[in-house]
């Protein structure tokens, strides 16, 4: 299929508007007929006069007078062309009505002062917050307010945070009466209560880890039932959903119900929102068949 020949009106006004814009020098950037003329006029009668009731002497300033009106004639007849070419109707573009402010936000919980620190995972609601506020077509009920109100002093105030996580718990109450248990948006709710909930509680919840990871003296991974009384090594990687803080981490080796042997090791500070791996080595219990572990705070925090 042959691809379609350039328009030549389209051609043609590109051609226009390449020779109208280089002569803006002459008429300015806002263009108008009666202006043109009015200096083409005025000039020519200072020529005339100069020609005619100063020193040149005739026939020379005849010949002159007859040069002036004839440029005068083709500028008129040039700015007639420009007429015609539409050079004088074109307005100037409208300026565009001035961008809201790019810190503005639709979101009601985003604060317009700057955020010293982020909020620990478990405090952060954005995006429950966001789902019910589409829930509600962008137009949140007089109940989610206080919350709101507080929500944002959460978020520029960190040194108060368990304070106002407890007013935020509080706030809470009236959005999940209007809310249908059944429904997605009550999900947000509870992920929201629980979260105030957990930060709330005791700061050994505030964390998780995984289950260790044990490798044998040849540092080759096994189940600890199959390391038997041996000097091993343990990896747990360990997630900070709250506030920083130093923790210490214990791994304890069971035979059923009964603890044989612990080993307790200092993590050091997690920081918030953070995933640290701890390695440690280990002594497994010939008996063991299973380990845990826990994490407690430092002693010193």
């Amino acid at each position: 299929m042959s691809s379609p020949e350039p328009s030549t009106d389209s051609t043609e006004s590109t051609e226009d508007a390449t020779f109208l814009s280089g002569i803006e020098f002459l008429t300015g950037d806002d263009p108008n007929l009666g202006s043109f003329l009015l200096t083409i006029g005025a000039v020519t009668c200072v020529f005339i006069a100069l020609f005619q009731l100063g020193p040149v002497e005739p026939p020379v300033s005849h010949l002159l007078t007859a040069g002036v009106l004839i440029i005068t004639v083709v500028s008129a007849g040039f700015a007639a062309l420009l007429d015609s070419l539409g050079y004088f109707d074109s307005t100037p573009p409208e300026q565009p009505e001035a961008s809201a402010d790019t810190t503005t936000t639709e979101y009601p919980w985003v604060p317009s002062a700057p955020v010293s620190a982020s909020l620990p995972p478990m405090l952060n609601f954005d995006a429950e917050l966001q789902a019910l506020h589409a829930h509600y077509d962008g137009d949140l009920p007089e109940q989610f307010d206080p919350f709101i109100a507080e929500y944002k002093r959460l978020k520029t105030n960190p040194s108060n945070r368990s304070s106002i996580a407890s007013d935020l718990r509080a706030d809470l109450n009236p959005i999940g009466t209007i809310l249908d248990e059944e429904s997605s948006a009550y999900d947000n709710y509870e992920r929201i209560s629980e979260g105030l909930f957990r930060y709330l509680g005791d700061a050994a919840d505030h964390f998780t880890a995984t289950e260790p990871v044990f490798y044998n003296s040849t540092d080759t991974a096994h189940d600890v039932v199959d390391i038997n009384d041996e000097l091993g090594r343990a990896e747990v990687t360990i997630d900070n959903d709250g506030e920083a803080i130093d923790i210490d981490l214990e791994i304890e080796f069971y035979d059923g119900d009964t603890l044989l042997s612990s080993r307790s090791c200092p993590v050091g500070t997690v920081a918030s929102g953070q995933q640290k791996t701890v390695d440690t080595d280990v002594f497994i219990p010939a008996a063991a068949d299973r380990a845990m572990t826990v994490i407690t705070p430092a002693a010193d925090s």
